[in-house]
């Protein structure tokens, strides 16, 4: 049984999938899908990072093919439909009560539309996304790691139409960097990530503010000025901090996805290693039930080895950008 807190899909900013989601996709049985329609391909990404002049990388020579654009609502409707052909039970507009252990089992108190239910289970799953409600309410902590922030416009196209550009776009500044990239929907999302402590955007001047950091760019101020109607609305703003869970499970639970660890959006690790986590998970729980109570170690191990991995990772691709040395949000992510 899935419990979902929204009543209805909600937009998420978490667009893209990259080539190397695909084995992950076509593991989930969505390949199909996502060729029907509905979702856009992407052949490649432009990065202005280290110096002023962009890099392309072509997705022609992936062995996994295109990258995808996704309808983030499709994409959600897509993965319960598949959860439901395969049996779960899939409730909307749950609010939790309370859990707690009795007898080994997991007791939840529930409201499901108007009615207040009692539900027990042999295993609990936490995949509340960043807040880690329930490992957190059963005592586990959350690490964070840094202040990182996303200020996001969503912009729609002017009269010319779409940007043709199928390529995300990152470039960085000297209080971070900004990503944009085009929606199926013809529309053009554009974010700025910095430090929470380096920004001031609020009240209702933070569009105005928005567009003038917006200026300090040189190839994302040209994509959204050549592609969208150039109103702008005052920011969102949404976490993006690298997190995790300091354990990912215990007895009878376990922490999948963003809820176990939070990457930097840098990364394009958040959809696919949530996907990846969840399949991993899956047969750790499976396994732990058939009386292979070692399994519940295993996938924690994999989880904190991943995660190590991806430091290393970020690091390294941060240290690549050295033109402001001195500037705080720079100086911050040389420590490596």
């Amino acid at each position: 049984m899935v419990l979902e807190a929204a009543a209805q899909p909600g937009f998420k900013v978490g667009e893209c999938l990259p080539p190397t989601a695909g084995p992950v996709i076509d593991q989930l049985g969505l390949t199909e899908f996502m060729r029907r329609g509905g979702h856009l391909p992407s052949y490649g990404n432009r990065s202005v990072w280290g110096s002023p002049v962009a890099i392309e990388r072509d997705f022609l020579f992936s062995p996994y093919g295109c990258g995808w654009h996704l309808d983030r609502l499709l994409f959600e409707a897509q993965l319960a439909d598949q959860a439901r052909t395969h049996g779960v039970d899939w409730q909307s507009g749950v609010r939790v009560i309370n859990v707690s252990r009795e007898e080994n089992q997991w007791v939840l108190d529930a409201m499901l539309l108007q009615d207040r239910v009692r539900l027990r289970s042999a295993f609990l799953v936490d995949a509340t996304g960043r807040p880690g409600r329930f490992a957190r309410q059963i005592g586990a902590r959350q690490l964070r790691f840094d202040q990182l922030i996303g200020l996001w416009n969503r912009l729609e196209p002017n009269e010319a139409g779409a940007d043709p550009d199928t390529r995300t776009l990152v470039e960085s500044v000297r209080s971070g960097w900004w990503y944009s990239s085009g929606l199926p929907d013809g529309s053009l999302m554009v974010i700025y990530f910095t430090d929470r402590d380096l920004i001031g955007l609020s009240g209702a001047g933070a569009g105005s503010d928005w567009e003038k950091l917006l200026n300090e760019t040189d190839h994302t101020r040209r994509r959204v000025k050549g592609s969208s109607r150039g109103f702008f609305a005052n920011p969102r703003v949404l976490p993006a901090n690298n997190a995790r869970l300091d354990r990912f499970g215990g007895e009878g639970w376990l922490a999948v996805g963003d809820a176990a660890v939070a990457y930097d959006p840098l990364s394009s690790y958040g959809i696919t290693a949530s996907l990846a986590g969840g399949i991993r998970a899956g047969e750790a729980i499976a396994n732990f039930l058939n009386n292979h109570p070692r399994v519940l170690q295993e996938y924690a191990g994999h989880i904190e080895a991943a995660f190590l991995e991806y430091l290393k990772v970020r690091s390294d691709h941060y240290l690549l950008e050295q033109r402001w040395p001195d500037e705080p949000f720079w100086r911050r992510r040389a420590v490596g």
